[in-house]
C-alpha cells in the first residue's frame, strides 16, 4: 500500500472515531435532560421535552447515518455535532447555572 492508502485509512477511523464521540455526547446529553427538572428549563425559556427530542434525535441520527453505513452521509453526523455543540455549550449551563443558584433563597 502507498502512503495515500494509509491516509485515507487512517482518515476513515478518525471519522468514526469523531462520530462515536457525538453519539455519546448527544446520549449523554439526552440523559442529563431527562434526569433534569421540567422548572430548570422554564426559567430559561427552553421546553425539555424538545431539547430531549433534539438530542435523541441527533445521537440515532449520528449513529445510523454516520456510523452504521459504509459510507458515512457527512452532513447528518455534522448536523448532530452541531445540535450536540449548542445543547453543551449553551443550554446545559445555561441550566446548571439555574439549579446551582436555586437554593440560595
Amino acid at each position: 500500500m502507498e502512503f495515500i492508502d494509509y491516509a485515507y485509512y487512517a482518515l476513515y477511523w478518525v471519522e468514526r472515531a469523531v462520530i462515536l464521540g457525538i453519539v455519546i455526547a448527544a446520549v449523554w446529553g439526552a440523559i442529563q435532560v431527562a434526569v433534569t427538572r421540567d422548572d430548570a428549563f422554564m426559567v430559561i425559556d427552553r421546553s425539555k421535552q424538545n431539547w430531549l427530542l433534539i438530542l435523541g434525535g441527533a445521537g440515532l441520527a449520528a449513529l445510523f447515518l454516520g456510523l452504521l453505513l459504509p459510507q458515512p452521509m457527512t452532513i447528518a453526523w455534522i448536523a448532530a455535532a452541531v445540535v450536540v455543540g449548542v445543547y453543551w455549550q449553551d443550554i446545559r449551563p445555561a441550566v446548571r447555572d439555574v439549579l446551582d443558584n436555586s437554593s440560595d433563597w
